[in-house]
C-alpha cells in the first residue's frame, strides 16, 4: 500500500538517480576490467580463445563464474577443468553473457548486511528469471537465446542502484546513530516502485540492445504483435519465477497466475513444458550462485 513516505522518496529517489545517470555521476561498482578487456577481444572478428583466457584467468572470481556456467550447460556430465574448455563448451555468446552476469553481480553485493540479505533475494530472482528466459526463448524458437538470458538478468538491474541510494541517504540522515530511518516495508516499496525507469535509463545510457530495454522497461504487459520475442520470453519468465516463490517483496498471486495463463498461450506453451522449466528452479539458481 501506498503511503506518503513512500510517495516522497520514491519521487526524489528517482530525480536523483536519473540527473546522476544523464551527467554520468553514478558512482556504482565499475565491472571488473577483465571483463571489459574480454568483451572488447570477443568483438573482434576472430577472437583468440588463448589471449581471451588469458585474460579472464586474471581475475580468480569471473573465472570461477565461467567455469560455473560452463558446468551447468545441460547434456556435459564431465566438469571443465580449464578456462579453455569451459570456454568451448560455451560459445561466444554464453561466454559474453556468463561475463555480463559477473559484472553485474557486483551491483547486488554491499557492505551493509541488511542491503546483502535483502539483494541476495533480488540476485537469485534475476537469475532465476534469466534461467527460465533462455530455456523458454530455446523452447520456442526465438533465435536470440542468450540476449533472452540477458533480459532475465538485467530486466530488475534498477533495484540494486535504488538500494543503494537509499543506503547512501541513510548514512547521510542517520550517521554513526543506531536507529532506522525507514521501515523495511517502506524501503522495499520504494525499490519496487522506482527501479523500472531507473533500470531503463542505465540500460540507454549503456548502449544495450532495444529488447534487453524494452524487457525492463515493463515486465508487466506481454506484446501480441510481436508473439515469439525476447521481451515476451522474459514477461513469462519474470511470472512464472515469482510464481515459484523466488521473489523479494509483495505481489498478487492472482496476477501472476494471469500472467502465466496469457504467456503459455502467447508462446505456445502446454502443460509438459511447463512443468520442465518450473521444477527444481530454486536448486538450479542456487547451484547457479554456489
Amino acid at each position: 500500500m501506498s503511503t506518503p513516505v513512500a510517495d516522497r522518496l520514491a519521487q526524489e529517489a528517482q530525480t536523483i538517480l536519473e540527473k546522476r545517470i544523464a551527467d554520468n555521476q553514478l558512482n556504482l561498482p565499475p565491472p571488473p576490467a577483465v571483463v571489459m578487456k574480454a568483451m572488447a577481444l570477443l568483438r573482434e572478428p576472430n577472437p583468440s580463445p588463448k589471449d581471451t583466457a588469458s585474460l579472464i584467468e586474471r581475475d580468480a572470481t569471473v573465472a570461477a563464474r565461467v567455469l560455473r556456467a560452463a558446468n551447468l550447460v545441460q547434456g556435459n556430465s564431465e566438469k571443465a577443468r580449464s578456462l579453455p574448455q569451459a570456454m568451448t563448451r560455451l560459445g561466444a555468446e554464453r561466454l559474453r553473457a556468463a561475463l555480463v552476469e559477473a559484472s553485474a553481480h557486483r551491483l547486488f553485493e554491499s557492505r551493509d548486511q541488511r542491503i546483502v540479505d535483502a539483494t541476495r533475494g533480488l540476485w537469485e530472482h534475476a537469475l532465476g528469471v534469466a534461467m527460465l528466459s533462455r530455456d523458454v526463448a530455446a523452447l520456442c524458437g526465438v533465435a536470440e537465446t542468450e540476449a533472452a538470458y540477458l533480459g532475465g538478468l538485467l530486466h530488475d538491474i534498477g533495484k540494486p542502484v535504488v538500494a543503494w541510494l537509499l543506503l547512501e541517504a541513510e548514512k547521510s540522515v542517520v550517521g554513526t546513530r543506531t536507529n532506522v530511518w525507514i521501515d523495511p516495508e517502506v524501503w522495499i516499496e520504494v525499490v519496487n516502485r522506482v527501479h523500472r525507469p531507473i533500470g531503463v535509463a542505465l540500460s540507454t545510457k549503456w548502449g544495450f540492445p532495444e529488447s534487453i530495454t524494452s524487457a525492463i522497461q515493463d515486465c508487466n504487459e506481454y506484446n501480441g504483435s510481436d508473439r515469439l520475442s525476447v521481451p515476451n520470453c522474459v514477461r513469462f519468465a519474470n511470472a512464472l519465477t515469482k510464481r515459484e516463490g523466488l521473489y523479494v517483496g509483495k505481489f498478487d498471486a492472482s496476477d501472476m497466475d494471469a500472467m502465466v495463463m496469457i504467456g503459455r498461450s502467447l508462446l505456445g506453451i502446454d502443460d509438459n513444458v511447463l512443468s520442465r522449466l518450473s521444477g527444481g528452479l530454486a536448486e538450479r539458481v542456487r547451484m547457479l550462485m554456489g
